[in-house]
């Protein structure tokens, strides 16, 4: 019992020492301004590392008790929102009474931005950073908004050529710095808060990824989130992110809160899309004259006994559709005047809203923001809504110690036009079909008082046609009925660990997840297509999905010391890790109930399935040194070591070195004394990157099954071998630049030259000699390209006064392609002879994208002119003496008929007349914006074009074919009739001829300059807002593609690259039709509070 009382005596002894160790500090904390208690506020104790120790709330009176430890070098912080924190040395004072001031209202004129220099992955600063970059910042969107990320980055800086698609959700094609492979990735890398987005997108089960893994998804951010955006050029810029950075690196980074009161923001915005005047068709009476001409021709040629003549003279004759029969009970609905294209498009509309609010203190900042879009396009049933959320805090422990939280989620929903990626619906788009759609027939069943009923005319046969055979339908019911609905959900988290060890050293963890599910539902109803109820194609219904989870780390290591004030060495050493898996599945089944059930075995006939699961995992790691002399000299070389589970264990990793230089020439003594000159930087870098093969584990053999078999026993027989000698395509890119900044940096520029060049190109599905009992092996390294080119950019500041101000931005660039070596076994060309054919080949000296065709000379006008000349010009006889005409192909050509150069002069225009005719590459493009204020009004415009790409009109050739039974356009009412018509357009046949072969008559020139915005802007004086507690008001109204300056003769010269239909793997530019940019009006206003 003694005892015990002696270990509660003790217990007592140490407490009161403990009690007496620490200090209490009272006091009141109030507003200076009105001397009232604040409520709430936050007072603590801090180290001299700035940790908190222990802390205080203020109570209803203001006062606060705080406990103080028995420490040295303490502080006394005082904190609450929207007041300025005060720090007070504490010296063992007993009372403190503090009074905070409120943070002062943000002033609307002057733009003030933080001193924290902002480094990248490597630890540079932008003056110590010797690589190609380039930054833009998107504040000013709020006054010009846009629905996606490339729609912002279109035209604003140089050397990323991005083509944005004009429908609802539509994806991009982005090209930095040119196409540097044939058959790897060529798109950037997109990494948003230091975390890359899964891009790959995997050929191993592409029927059930169809249509689901374009940027239109993938880039699902809402562009209000976003604060800046950097292009990472060479391969210096780019080494820290590895063979998925090989085609460049955009970095997003993404708003986050900041210390000060609670913040307010709302911006809204309406807008409404008109489409500009579409390409003139022929009306009912035109079309009729022009198949009437064309039989007539067509039997001519033949002459009246053929067999063909007869059919084609009862298609004349007795075809009810193009005729006259008052008592047909289809009369009335063939003999209408129909403009399909105005039936299927409509004036487009938008909507978009977000809030957000935002705030901090000294420990944590945060930021929460939501948005609403919903867009419906100018074509009808095409529409895009998107719901956006995201959350970010960061909270710093102490000086040593800090982390970043951010998670944002989306779901978008696309409706898109029907395709189908089984037969011809693929290749022609809704518009292209409701242009050549024959104008008599009526969309609509015609009522009993001659007017429109609700009933769709799709009959089951047309004018000889069904969507069986010609795949023929009702464009009206397409658009309103059949559906093509994708819905994309993402969610990413991002964790961040910074932890300062030593004062030279930072660690920074990251951790991401990412998770992509996509589901996609596509309806074709009978209404559109006409067919029975029991036919393959009756009420088709494919149900499509994907999930992806992309988990990634990184660790990374950055040491930055300075040895007095000559020398500094900065070392990082980067070790990252990513894990990709995903699970497709699909269905395609007929004979379906409606859309809305989508399930293959609900009463349908499942026709096709299957579903799949596939992981890929990449690994990495990047070291770095530089050294810097006087601030002026730098010298930096780094090795990135990374691995792929898409590469053969024997050449799995890859090793990619890089090297540069710079100097800040505008340092040196006798450039300052120049006094104008505020920078002159001189740079040049030397790097390696790499680009494996898409798909999961591509190098493993296939084998498959012997059909009938062997005997009675089943076989199979090696399709592809096992590649064990794959290496990675390897780019070497070399890069010059400089940067010149003049009179305090009102006037910036920057000049860049490069090279790159990509050696073992990644070649896919190449034949092998059958005597190797294989057929094809699926990767080879073979074949060099390469890409050269030059960039500017200057930003000028011309005026700036407090009532007047103008700035304007100017950007443009050029980049040449050129094959240096033919790959190995590179086959030629699939081309056949034919109407409409093109070649697409891969020649050494020729850039990629290429075609090739015909020359085309105009149209016969008589018939001296379809004799055959030889080279010299020497009329060509047959044996008995007679001038020999010309055949284009295996048919003799007749007055009318189209005109083509016979290169070889033997008098038959084949595939050995075919020469080059261009390329969809780009000779220039470049962006300009501008700024004009005036007091609280400003006037903002950007400008977007390109110059020298060559595009295939098909279009056109669709449209001015005269071949079959399609509408055509009013341009053929100049067609050919009779001897001495002076045009350029041939002469009406059916189902005859070759009158549109691939020539340069169908390519051309789509340069084009747009105004792509012009903003006009209000911001209301802050006299006016401050009583109504308003920060900022302002309002606007913003003018989207008002005008484009072009001589292209298509809808929108803007052509996205496509394969072509011969499989080529260079992609080209071809006009099929699809939906032209609108004119867009908008009207918004900005709110802060």
């Amino acid at each position: 019992m003694k005892r015990n009382r002696n270990i509660i005596l003790l217990l007592l002894l140490a407490c009161a020492q403990m009690i007496m160790a620490q200090h209490v500090l009272t006091g009141t904390v109030m507003d200076k301004v009105f001397n009232e208690p604040l409520v709430g506020a936050n007072v603590y104790v801090a180290n001299a590392s700035n940790r908190s120790l222990g802390g205080s709330i203020a109570d209803v009176n203001g006062n606060y008790r705080l406990s103080i430890p028995d420490q040295k070098d303490l502080s006394i912080v005082f904190s609450f929102i929207g007041y300025k924190t005060q720090t007070i040395k504490y010296t063992g004072q007993k009372v403190i009474n503090v009074t905070l001031d409120e943070e002062g209202m943000a002033l609307e004129t002057v733009e003030v931005t933080a001193k924290k220099i902002e480094r990248n992955s490597m630890g540079q600063s932008a003056r110590e950073m010797i690589s190609a970059t380039q930054k833009l910042t998107l504040g000013g969107l709020e006054t010009a908004p846009v629905t996606s990320v490339t729609e912002a980055l279109q035209g604003a800086m140089a050397n990323v050529d991005i083509l944005t698609g004009a429908d609802p959700g539509s994806g991009s094609s982005i090209r930095i710095r040119g196409t540097a492979s044939l058959n790897a990735s060529n798109e950037p890398l997109f990494v948003v808060d230091g975390v890359p987005l899964p891009v790959d997108i995997s050929d191993d089960f592409s029927f059930a990824s169809a249509n689901s893994d374009d940027y239109g998804s993938l880039l699902n951010i809402s562009p209000a989130d976003i604060e800046s955006i950097e292009v990472l050029k060479d391969a210096a810029a780019t080494a820290v992110w590895g063979s998925k950075g090989a085609n460049g690196v955009l970095i997003i980074k993404t708003k986050r809160g900041s210390k000060g009161r609670l913040q307010f923001n709302f911006n809204t915005k309406y807008e409404f899309s008109k489409e500009r005047s579409g390409i003139p068709m022929l009306n009912a009476n035109q079309y009729i004259s022009m198949i009437q001409d064309a039989v007539y021709n067509t039997v001519s040629d033949l002459g009246s006994s053929a067999a063909k003549s007869q059919e084609y003279l009862k298609l004349l004759y007795n075809t009810k559709e193009i005729g006259f029969d008052p008592d047909w009970q289809y009369f009335d609905e063939y003999n209408q005047n129909t403009n399909w294209l105005d039936e299927i498009t409509q004036t487009g509309f938008i909507s978009d809203n977000s809030f957000s609010v935002s705030g901090g203190g000294d420990k944590a900042n945060y930021r929460l923001s939501l948005g609403y879009l919903n867009q419906e396009g100018t074509t009808i049933g095409t529409g895009y809504e998107r719901f956006n959320a995201s959350f970010n805090t960061d909270y710093r422990f102490s000086d040593k110690l800090d982390i970043a939280l951010q998670y944002s989620f989306t779901r978008g929903v696309t409706d898109a036009n029907y395709v189908d990626d089984t037969d011809e619906l693929k290749k022609a788009s809704i518009r292209g079909h409701a242009l050549t759609k024959m104008p008599n027939m009526s969309p609509y069943v015609i009522g009993a008082n001659g007017q429109r009923t609700g009933e769709y005319f799709t009959p089951y046969e047309s004018f000889g046609m069904t969507f069986s055979n010609d795949k023929v339908y009702n464009p009206v019911a397409m658009a309103n009925e059949a559906q093509n609905r994708t819905i994309a959900t993402n969610s990413r988290m991002t964790f961040v660990l910074h932890a300062k060890p030593f004062k030279s050293l930072d660690y920074f963890g990251t951790v991401g997840f990412n998770g992509q599910f996509t589901k996609i539902n596509r309806f074709l109803p009978q209404s559109v297509t006409g067919v029975a109820y029991e036919h393959e194609s009756s009420a088709l219904n494919y149900d499509i999905g994907k999930d992806l989870l992309y988990l990634t780390t990184e660790n990374r290591l950055v040491y930055n010391q300075s040895i007095n004030d000559n020398h500094k060495l900065l070392l990082s050493g980067i070790f990252q890790t990513s894990d990709q898996t995903t699970s497709t599945y699909s269905s395609r089944s007929a004979n379906t109930a409606s859309s809305g059930i989508t399930s293959p075995i609900a009463g349908s006939t499942t026709a096709k399935g299957g579903s799949g699961k596939t992981i890929n995992r990449d690994m990495g790691l990047t070291l770095n040194g530089q050294y810097i002399f006087k601030e002026k000299y730098m010298f930096n070389a780094g090795y990135r070591w990374e691995a792929s589970s898409a590469m053969d264990a024997s050449g799995r990793w890859g090793g990619f070195p890089t090297f540069g230089v710079a100097w800040h020439l505008g340092d040196e003594e006798f450039i300052q004394r120049l006094g104008f000159i505020s920078l002159i930087k001189l740079r040049y870098s030397w790097g390696q990157s790499g680009n494996a093969p898409t798909g999961t584990s591509p190098y493993i053999g296939k084998f498959s099954a012997v059909t009938p078999g062997y005997g009675d026993m089943s076989a199979v027989k090696p399709e592809s071998p096992d590649l064990t000698h794959l290496k990675y395509e390897t780019i070497t890119s070399n890069n010059i630049g400089v940067d010149v900044g003049l009179f305090s940096d009102r006037i910036t520029f920057a000049v860049e030259l490069y090279t790159k060049v990509t050696d073992d190109m990644l070649q896919k599905k190449i034949k092998v000699p059958s005597s190797t009992g294989l057929s094809t092996v699926a990767w080879y390294n073979s074949g060099k390209m390469e890409n050269r080119g030059w960039e500017f950019n200057i930003d000028v500041a011309a005026v700036r006064t407090t009532d007047w101000g103008f700035n304007f931005g100017f950007n443009i660039s050029q980049n040449k392609n050129k094959v240096l070596e033919l790959p190995e076994n590179q086959s030629d060309e699939t081309y056949t002879f034919g109407n409409k054919k093109y070649a697409y080949r891969v020649l050494m000296g020729d850039p990629l994208g290429s075609f090739y065709g015909y020359r085309y000379k105009g149209v016969y006008q008589n018939v001296e002119q379809t004799y055959a000349v030889d080279k010299s010009g020497q009329q060509i006889m047959d044996i008995n003496g007679a001038p020999v005409v010309v055949k284009n192909g295996d048919q003799k050509v007749y007055p009318g008929d189209a005109k083509y150069e016979d290169v070889n002069g033997d008098g038959v225009i084949d595939e050995n007349d075919i020469v080059y005719l261009g390329n969809s590459n780009p000779t220039l493009t470049g962006g300009l914006n501008f700024t004009l204020r005036y007091k609280k009004l400003s006037l903002v415009a950007a400008f977007h074009g390109r110059a020298g790409q060559k595009v295939i009109n098909e279009s056109r050739i669709n449209m001015e074919n005269m071949y079959g039974k399609n509408n055509q356009s009013v341009a053929v009412l100049r067609r050919w009739r009779s001897e001495g018509d002076d045009t350029d357009i041939p002469r009406a046949l059916y189902d005859k001829g070759y009158n549109y072969l691939g020539s340069d008559r169908f390519v051309e020139d789509a340069s084009f300059l747009r105004l792509k915005t012009i903003t006009l802007k209000y911001q209301f004086p802050e006299k006016w807002m401050r009583p109504l507690g308003i920060n900022k008001l302002e309002i606007y109204a913003t003018g989207y593609d008002l005008f484009v300056w072009t001589k292209y003769t298509g809808q929108d010269p803007e052509i996205n690259l496509k394969n072509p239909e011969d499989g080529s793997a260079a992609q080209v530019a071809i006009d099929s039709n699809n939906t032209p940019k609108a004119m867009r009006f908008a009207f918004g206003l900005n709110l802060r509070f």
